[in-house]
């Protein structure tokens, strides 16, 4: 008795790999590219804001320039859409990781930002989608003014997958490298 294995066809196959090939193209740009601009920063206002609030003492301002900072929340549906500057802008990461609050730990990212430079928030489209899905947490970050331009803090409130994360895998730096993708900051010089 012969046993005849049926070959793929090439058309099949070609539909197969078109259709994994586009799958995984959907998911790669769900999860790590950031092209949804979800916030403009007004670099310029900023800047007079911080000058604005040590405008009578400026030793003060000298000595308290590192912890002098700007917490801005507000809901997701501002300023956002889908931007080709979020692929064509240059960012500055300078650091990331969860914050120390045993409470409610989050993951921060931060990026620097020149004076005098246009600069906007993106995320992943995943990210957008949580956001605008959950209305109880606004989308927040931080800036602090710096000797060179501003510091700026996405914070990416996730402490509930974070703790899923250090259960399963036993490692609480988990998802440090998919977060970090989420949310970043582009700028371009004016």
């Amino acid at each position: 008795m012969k046993t005849s294995i049926k070959s793929i066809s090439p058309k099949k196959l070609l539909i197969l790999a078109t259709m994994l090939g586009g799958g995984f193209l959907l998911v790669y740009t769900c999860l790590f590219t950031s092209i949804v601009r979800a916030r403009v920063i007004k670099v310029d206002n900023l800047v007079k804001e911080f000058e604005a609030q040590f405008q009578n003492d400026p030793l003060k301002a000298l000595q308290q320039r590192s912890t002098q900072k700007i917490v801005i929340q507000e809901g997701f549906n501002y300023d956002k859409g889908l931007d080709a500057n979020c692929l064509t802008w240059a960012s500055e990461p300078v650091v990331s990781g969860w914050t120390q609050d045993s409470k409610d730990s989050d993951f921060v990212v931060d990026y620097y930002v020149p004076a005098n430079t246009k600069a906007i928030i993106c995320t992943t489209p995943l990210f957008a989608g949580a956001l605008t899905a959950d209305t109880d947490k606004p989308f927040s970050y931080e800036v602090y003014l710096t000797e060179y331009g501003l510091r700026v803090r996405v914070i990416i409130g996730v402490s509930e997958i974070r703790e899923l994360c250090q259960t399963l895998t036993l490692n609480s730096n988990c998802l440090n490298s998919l977060l970090k993708q989420q949310a970043i900051v582009y700028y371009k010089p004016l």
